[in-house]
């Protein structure tokens, strides 16, 4: 069982994720270069004379824009006054504050400081984006590679592409979603803890949070045993810490808005913290749906791998239609190898699984992450065992390591007429 422990209200955007994977890679890094050239790109300097400009000046909200405009630093003002130096006058702002400011991203919370851009690398260590070595993981290049078709700009700060709206492609906000189910077995009862109240929650004086691990910890001691000694003393300290009104205050804060950008909670259009957050419909939906992670946390993965695209469905009202042929499995799963395809040496199924279930719901299909494992344990032996090259290692359980050959899509998709 997973659970996110901690959040800083600094990372109060699910966005900054998505800023932080385009300047990643799969090779090993370090935690001061990573942040280095995160700073480098959210804090890019676009002045009234920058040729894209215009182009952000068409998008953004004025007025939230001046209000996300960082304040002048008061060291920096008072050297300008001691050396006289004139103050530059032409506007001048931080380009993850004119992403912030696009007038579909409203209320436009969020801005980030410089001190606190090493939360978001913790972030991603907590969303299983980084490894423990700052590299990319297979879910982190899915989501690399996801946002070069829908932001293929963002790296360079085009106008066109913004990593803060998570809604331009259907599978980007499923993906978010499973992989916040996938780490943190407390949403699906905070969940449950707004449908249980009506009024909603603020997340300045938050009443849920707590109540949510309370019953977190009730489920998880009454399935106790040797085993999950452990997990039981890591969700009591939660609850815990939950009591005391001024951690639950910033653990909220960004966990209620992750739930606002997937669409599950709402709120007014202000930004002011005591507008309380309420169930939408699809949140409804997710609580109810999602009850059988809140029966059983401890079979988290395997509940995700086994039900996660029927209930995605179910909670953003997607028509789909079960995928029961194996050879249009097949075709999704050849359709998500190139999301995670390596360069050298054989590729993780899993994630390749994940992308491949992901564009099939994107297209009315629905099938999920274990049936495409089974399929695969079959392929290794049928007819088209000839296009797929499985690695010695691959014992067929949990992960198995693949390469497909280029020519099996054209061949998929000629077969399915």
């Amino acid at each position: 069982m997973r659970l996110i422990t901690h959040l800083d209200p600094s990372q109060l955007r699910l966005g900054y994720l998505n800023c932080l994977v385009l300047v990643a890679g799969r090779h090993l890094d370090t935690r001061q270069g990573l942040v280095d050239r995160l700073s480098r790109l959210v804090f890019t300097p676009v002045q009234s004379d920058d040729p894209r400009w215009p182009r952000f000046r068409e998008e953004i909200d004025a007025a939230a824009l001046e209000e996300l405009r960082p304040p002048v630093d008061e060291r920096t003002a008072t050297l300008h006054e001691l050396f006289r130096i004139a103050p530059d006058l032409s506007p001048s702002y931080p380009l993850h504050s004119l992403w912030l400011a696009h007038r579909s991203l409203a209320p436009h919370l969020g801005l980030l400081t410089e001190k606190n851009v090493e939360r978001i690398i913790d972030m991603g260590r907590s969303f299983d984006f980084l490894t423990t070595g700052y590299a990319l993981s297979e879910k982190g290049v899915f989501l690399q590679q996801m946002l070069a078709k829908v932001c293929p700009r963002a790296r360079d700060g085009d106008p066109a592409g913004n990593p803060f709206a998570l809604t331009c492609r259907p599978a980007l906000r499923l993906f978010y979603l499973y992989s916040l189910l996938a780490v943190d077995a407390l949403t699906p009862y905070l969940l449950q803890a707004f449908a249980d109240e009506q009024v909603g929650d603020t997340s300045n004086a938050p009443r849920l949070l707590a109540r949510a691990a309370d019953q977190l910890v009730a489920t998880v001691e009454s399935r106790s045993d040797i085993g999950t000694v452990e997990t039981v003393r890591e969700c009591r300290q939660y609850a815990e810490r939950m009591g005391k009104r001024g951690v639950s205050k910033n653990q909220a804060q960004p966990r209620y808005y992750h739930l606002y950008e997937l669409g599950l909670l709402d709120r007014g259009p202000s930004g002011q913290p005591r507008v309380p957050y309420t169930l939408t419909p699809a949140g409804c939906r997710a609580a109810a749906a999602l009850a059988p992670l809140r029966n059983h946390p401890e079979n988290q993965q395997e509940l995700l791998d086994c039900h996660f695209f029927a209930w995605a469905a179910e909670i953003y009202g997607i028509a789909a239609k079960r995928c029961e042929s194996d050879i249009r499995q097949l075709f999704y799963f050849t359709r998500g190898y190139p999301f995670l395809e390596r360069e050298i040496g054989f590729t993780p199924g899993r994630t390749v699984a994940l992308a491949g279930c992901l564009l099939a719901l994107e297209e009315g299909w629905l099938v999920e992450v274990a049936e495409m494992f089974s399929l695969l344990q079959r392929a290794a032996s049928g007819p088209w065992r000839p296009y797929l090259e499985y690695s010695g290692g691959s014992r067929l359980d949990q992960e198995f390591l693949i390469k497909i050959r280029p020519t099996l899509e054209a061949t998929l998709l000629a077969e399915l007429g």
